[in-house]
């Protein structure tokens, strides 16, 4: 909620209250820049848990969204079929969703090597700096984070879980389950 009615700024004040915790930089990537990078570094390979499909043949203008239609299965996606897969929301939650973005942002970071980067001959950095908005206003900060972002690559990710209800709209947690959780994030031990 805080993103959608103050943008990055709003969320990263509402992130930095709720956890205490200090954030570096916000970078949001738009569609066409997700659907360019992907094509970029070559796709990425996902295993989709079940067919996402929707059609708008036959449907009201009030019932209308995203068409999609890709089949279950280990396989390559790319660009706006990949940008299908990541946005579906419509019979899942958001947890879901967010849940199915890590997966693929996660198998997308395998598909790039920092020689890619350095070399640059996907044009990813010219892609991230024009189809992103960001409080990184250079190149090289880009390329740093982007350097970052390629050296974890290999890295284990540590999901962190804790007791919250999901809520029509909202998850719903105590602020001692949300403290809980960031000393697990920061791996600090309960004692």
């Amino acid at each position: 909620e805080a993103y959608a009615y103050g943008g990055p700024k709003l969320t990263l004040r509402t992130v930095k209250q709720l956890t205490g915790l200090s954030i570096n930089h916000v970078v949001n990537v738009d569609f066409l820049g997700f659907v360019r990078a992907v094509d970029a570094i070559g796709c990425v390979y996902t295993d989709v848990d079940r067919r996402y499909f929707h059609s708008n043949a036959g449907l009201p203008p009030s019932e209308q969204y995203s068409e999609i239609n890709v089949q279950p299965g280990y396989q390559l996606l790319c660009g706006k079929k990949a940008l299908q897969y990541v946005r579906y929301r419509h019979t899942d939650t958001d947890l879901v969703r967010s849940s199915r973005q890590q997966d693929f942002i996660s198998a997308a970071r395998q598909r790039i090597s920092i020689k890619d980067l350095v070399l640059d001959q996907t044009g990813l950095i010219d892609i991230f700096t024009k189809y992103t908005t960001s409080d990184i206003n250079d190149k090289e900060t880009m390329l740093q984070v982007m350097k970052l972002f390629l050296a974890s690559r290999n890295a284990a990710i540590k999901e962190v879980h804790f007791p919250a209800e999901l809520g029509p709209s909202f998850v719903y947690a105590t602020p001692q389950a949300i403290h809980g959780a960031v000393n697990l994030f920061l791996g600090i031990e309960a004692s």
